[in-house]
C-alpha cells in the first residue's frame, strides 16, 4: 500500500531569512542543530515581511564533507537581515515534492528520480517545510528536491 504522496511542482522564486548551521558530515553534531533551531525560534520575530507565520522552511545542501541547514522564514523581499542571520533568494525551480508519514522521503525521491530518468540538481537547495507546533521530523514535512531541467 502506497503511504506517500509525490509530484513534480514548479516553485516561483522565493526569499528566505534565517539562521544557518554547518556540520561536518561524518561527525554530525545534533547539539549545534538544536542550538540553531532554538536561536531561530527565539529571534524569528525580528524577521520582517514574513509570508506565512504558520510554517518555517529549512533549505539545505551537503557534500561529502559538510552539511549546511538553515532555519528560515519565507519573506516577500529581503530589505533588512537581522544580525547573525542570512537572507537569500532561491530562484524559480522544478522540484519533486514528497510527503510520507512512515517512510524516508529522501529514499522515495531518489527511487522516483531513477525510475523517471530525472536528476537531482545538486547545485540548488532542497527544502523542508514544517508547520509550527508539530514535531520537526521528516514525516511531518513537505520535502522539495530540486531537479535538473531537461534540455530538449
Amino acid at each position: 500500500m502506497k503511504t506517500y504522496q509525490i509530484e513534480i511542482v514548479t516553485l516561483e522564486a522565493k526569499y528566505f531569512i534565517g539562521v544557518p548551521v554547518t556540520n561536518v558530515f561524518d561527525r554530525f553534531d545534533s547539539e549545534r542543530m538544536q542550538e540553531a533551531n532554538k536561536l531561530f525560534l527565539e529571534r524569528k520575530n525580528e524577521i520582517n515581511g514574513i509570508i506565512n507565520n504558520q510554517e518555517y522552511v529549512c533549505p539545505h545542501f551537503a557534500n561529502d564533507i559538510l552539511f549546511t541547514y538553515i532555519y528560515c522564514m519565507e519573506v516577500n523581499e529581503i530589505t533588512e537581515t537581522p544580525n547573525g542571520m542570512i537572507g537569500f533568494q532561491v530562484p524559480s525551480q522544478r522540484y519533486i515534492k514528497v510527503r510520507s508519514s512512515d517512510q524516508d522521503p529522501y529514499a522515495i525521491s531518489q527511487e522516483y528520480l531513477k525510475e523517471n530518468g530525472l536528476v537531482n540538481n545538486v547545485k540548488s537547495l532542497a527544502l523542508e517545510v514544517f508547520k509550527f507546533g508539530e514535531e520537526q521530523h521528516l514525516n511531518n514535512a513537505d520535502i522539495y528536491i530540486p531537479i535538473v531541467e531537461r534540455i530538449m
